[in-house]
């Protein structure tokens, strides 16, 4: 496995975690730890829960500095993949998800989604390994732990869901992670839910304060374990999860207001992440944004026709969330969630509280509580402004609950792409807009690069 710092010894290595993660969150003021004089060790780090959250805190910065996934990139290269976007870049590795034609020598899949979550999962895997050993007292190491297993658990399930089968580190042993085979999809899952009810048992059953909807928490774990029990068609387990997400009115609720639900610190926020400079929006706004005619540098992308045709007559979310660019060129329609560049007023959203009514919408249609499920799905069309659904009809409420979603997380975090393949209906939807969609298009290519150099990773099929 690719992991730049894996492959030299333990001192040098955390010498170097901590000394990158504090460049990289510096201009944020997210990492406060003093610039090291010789090498740190591990309980040197460790020593205390300020130096060893910083540390955390450092993984949110690199999400939000690095050219990654979690800045932006899965909602462009999931939406134009899918039938959310229309890609303008001439890129040919761009080209190539807008195309569904993707090669395992991608530089985009490697490096974007691929490199970025498992150096993600390795600083985690640092990290737990430090705290395993550190004398921070434990009530202010259990939560810290908790979070690291989180973000870990996060990574995973976009790599599960992107890749399938991925390999299963939980280590920082470059010797053991170098060759570790692809462990099947089904295994890591079951890995994933008792890592994150650890992590529940680890953390309070509190978002505490204000500003702590930007680390994951307990809440984030619990969100997280709904959307696994969904896939892993545990019904019963995903309502469980959502029910108490949704009785805790006193943390979170539906915005009234659909221009205020992406701020910072909005109430419907689970889990957000923050711009890393004061001067500076959202990757979103800026990827999305359009201030002239798209191009293929930084205005990429526009919104689908097939994507605003969808939008019934009288929601609020069309007049909220997407905005028209014209000039003399022509008419471009582009999501506006996320409204400026220039200043931190909305964080990007992670988790929010709309996605539980609409999972325990789903689960209880599988549990044949029609009525129940009516109603959470009329909650999220209500406050959109749309008359409420009557049936109670199986497959018509599992139909109404795949547009609410297609709506509701238009462009947001790669939902609709995820949806499609979860729901089992990719194979129906996309050909309509995809000349040359094939079924194996769902899943993204091993990298090449990888393989060269762990030879115990297979191919999927199709590449």
């Amino acid at each position: 496995m690719r992991n730049n710092y894996n492959n030299i010894d333990g001192k040098i290595k955390s010498f170097i975690l901590v000394l990158a993660l504090t460049l990289a969150g510096a201009c944020s003021e997210f990492i406060k730890l003093d610039p090291p004089k010789t090498q740190i060790v591990p309980q040197a780090v460790f020593q205390t829960a300020g130096s060893a959250s910083s540390t955390l805190l450092g993984i949110y910065s690199l999400m939000m500095t690095n050219t990654s996934f979690t800045r932006g990139a899965i909602e462009e290269y999931l939406g134009t993949s899918s039938d959310e976007l229309i890609n303008y870049a001439t890129n040919a590795n761009r080209l190539q998800f807008y195309q569904n034609s993707l090669t395992a020598i991608n530089g985009d899949v490697l490096s974007v989604f691929w490199a970025e979550a498992y150096k993600y999962i390795s600083n985690t895997n640092m990290i737990l390994e430090g705290l395993m050993s550190s004398p921070i007292p434990a009530p202010e190491r259990n939560p810290l732990m908790g979070e690291a297993l989180i973000v870990r658990t996060f990574c995973y399930f976009y790599l599960v869901n992107l890749y399938g089968d991925v390999p299963y580190l939980t280590t920082s042993s470059y010797q053991v992670n170098s060759q570790a085979p692809r462990t099947s999809s089904k295994e890591i899952l079951i890995n994933m839910v008792n890592d994150l009810i650890t992590a529940r048992g680890l953390m309070p059953n509190s978002v505490a304060a204000a500003g702590k909807r930007v680390r994951p928490g307990r809440d984030v774990a619990t969100a997280l374990l709904a959307r696994i029990y969904l896939q892993q068609q545990e019904w019963e387990k995903a309502e469980e999860m959502t029910t108490e997400l949704i009785t805790k009115s006193n943390e979170y609720s539906l915005s009234s207001d659909l221009t205020k639900v992406f701020l910072a610190n909005s109430k419907e926020a689970i889990w957000q992440l923050m711009p890393v400079t004061p001067s500076s929006g959202t990757p979103q706004a800026s990827l999305f944004i359009l201030t002239n005619t798209p191009n293929s540098s930084s205005r990429r992308v526009s919104l689908r026709p097939e994507l605003m045709a969808a939008f019934e007559t009288g929601d609020g979310r069309k007049t909220a969330w997407t905005k028209t660019f014209t000039n003399a060129n022509g008419s471009w329609n582009y999501s506006y969630k996320y409204t400026t560049t220039n200043a931190p007023v909305e964080y990007s959203m992670i988790f929010r509280f709309a996605e539980q009514y609409l999972i325990r919408a789903e689960a209880r249609v599988q549990l044949g509580l029609y009525e129940e499920a009516k109603q959470d799905i009329n909650i999220i069309r209500s406050r959109a402004g749309l008359n409420s659904i009557v049936t109670t009809d199986q497959t018509m409420l599992l139909k109404a609950i795949l547009q609410e979603r297609r709506i509701e997380f238009m462009t947001e975090f790669g939902h609709r792409w995820l949806d499609l393949k979860r729901m089992g209906v990719i194979d129906d939807v996309l050909p309509l807009v995809k000349a040359n969609w094939q079924t194996t298009d769902a899943w993204f290519p091993i990298p090449e690069a990888e393989r060269l150099i762990n030879t115990n990773l297979s191919q999927n099929p199709g590449y």
